[in-house]
């Protein structure tokens, strides 16, 4: 997998208001609904409103497993994890948006709950490109850019270690971006506060046969590396 398509499937659930929620129901079967989704930021963690009576809090309370689907034109993103109802005020103020229709309490309506997928595995289909992979995998940094070198062609053409591995040298002589952040003692891009230097831009942007598409797509991962950095 690329970062490309990483920053392509972000930005279609940032876009995204309704979903397909799948859960486990009494007889070990799929059972799949409609759902609005609230403010999702990226694939890692999404969140949408429910009652606590509701058939699918009935059902992940016996089992938490759950997916989640998100499809825009020929688009398709399946995210697979386990869920977690939340009910204290905090996160209910959080996330409320206004349902009075459903919950005429408001936030403090003792059936209004959160439901947050906490995504472990994904599927993709974008712009006739597939990809799957866990969460843990892409976790793992793989540059100081934010390319993920395990899916670049060049690792096995070129017989390319990747700039970690090598300690700022791939395949085509010394990179200046690895050798900065190594400079710094940074791990990758995403731990620096000039992200994006211009350095970085010029490679993510403005490069129009090697950067990315769309634009800033590495900055992307190095923005989600950097969050779970900080959540550790």
């Amino acid at each position: 997998m690329n970062a490309n398509i990483f920053a392509k499937a972000n930005q279609i659930i940032k876009n995204s208001t309704d979903a397909y929620f799948g859960v486990i129901d009494e007889n070990g079967c799929p059972s799949v609904s409609t759902v609005t989704v609230i403010k999702p930021e990226n694939i890692f963690d999404v969140c949408f409103s429910t009652g606590l009576r509701s058939n699918k809090v009935n059902r992940l309370q016996k089992d938490n497993r759950a997916s989640i689907c998100f499809h825009a034109g020929g688009d398709n993103i399946t995210l697979v994890g386990t869920a977690e109802i939340l009910t204290d005020q905090e996160t209910k103020n959080k996330y409320w948006m206004g349902w009075t229709d459903h919950f005429p309490g408001g936030e403090t309506d003792p059936d209004y709950c959160i439901i947050k997928l906490t995504v472990k595995r994904a599927s993709l289909w974008i712009d006739s490109e597939d990809a799957a992979f866990t969460v843990d995998k892409l976790m793992t940094i793989q540059s100081y850019c934010g390319l993920l070198c395990d899916g670049c062609t060049y690792k096995e053409s070129h017989g390319c270690g990747g700039c970690v591995e090598t300690k700022g040298n791939p395949f085509h002589g010394e990179c200046p971006i690895a050798k900065c952040c190594v400079g710094k003692g940074y791990l990758h891009c995403g731990e620096c506060a000039d992200m994006p230097c211009e350095q970085l831009r010029q490679y993510s942007y403005d490069d129009a046969e090697h950067g990315d598409k769309p634009p800033g797509a590495r900055l992307t991962i190095c923005h989600a590396w950097a969050m779970r950095g900080k959540s550790k």
